[in-house]
């Protein structure tokens, strides 16, 4: 298995993605009965798990892999580290805008990030990258089943307006500063996997698509809370 060409939809990635489906439904609902403090410490124990992947995995990129990564490429700047880090900081006792964050990019930038890897073997680089991917997942579903959190309507466009007109121009400089092949966000060229940016116009032209699609999916992961509340009426 380990070393083995990625194959997508194979039967390591189709295992992958039911395992991660199977955790994040099940845990979530087995601790939405439990007490404060049970709640607590599991909130802590998803929080250290997360910390973990985030610190090692530099040094893994840097000093693990047979290919090791530039060190420009190892800063926690991707959505999806973001997404960890806020989520730890949320489940350690952060404000709630923390969590919509996490909340959007996660559901929208994880699970296609587990869906269409950008990864080119079994080998110890897959196995942080759908860790670190996956517990973004279950961290956002136990916080939302577990902690009992949710996003409404307006939380998509001040989520849409921070990633945007914020944290989006800083990665851009960010990308400028450090030069090839920092590549955060994948503002400055596509990803090497199959991914859906592969039919989208060169970066930085890519934005023009990505930006409505990417506020469209924060409208379409909000879809069955809008269903939800429309029928509670």
């Amino acid at each position: 298995m380990f070393g083995t060409p990625f194959q997508i939809f194979g039967t390591v990635h189709l295992l992958t993605i039911f395992t991660v489906i199977i955790v994040s439904i099940f845990l979530p609902k087995f601790y939405a009965g439990k007490s404060e403090n049970q709640k607590s410490l599991m909130s802590k124990i998803i929080a250290s798990i997360i910390a973990a992947h985030v610190i090692i995995s530099p040094y893994k990129d840097l000093y693990l892999l047979a290919n090791p990564y530039d060190w420009r490429e190892t800063i926690p700047l991707h959505m999806c580290d973001l997404s960890e880090i806020f989520l730890i900081w949320f489940l350690l006792g952060g404000p709630r805008i923390l969590y919509l964050c996490a909340f959007f990019w996660g559901l929208g930038g994880a699970s296609m990030a587990i869906l269409t890897p950008d990864i080119s073997h079994h080998d110890l680089d897959y196995i942080f990258f759908m860790i670190g991917h996956g517990m973004i997942i279950v961290g956002i579903m136990y916080a939302t089943v577990s902690l009992g959190n949710r996003p409404y309507v307006k939380d998509i466009l001040k989520v849409s307006a921070i990633t945007a007109f914020i944290l989006l121009p800083i990665v851009y400089v960010i990308n400028l500063i450090l030069g090839d092949p920092a590549n955060f966000w994948y503002l400055m060229a596509k990803p090497d996997g199959a991914s859906l940016m592969d039919v989208f116009p060169e970066p930085p032209l890519h934005l023009l698509v990505i930006t409505p699609l990417a506020i469209a999916v924060f409208y379409l992961i909000y879809l069955p809370y809008f269903i939800k509340d429309r029928a509670a009426r």
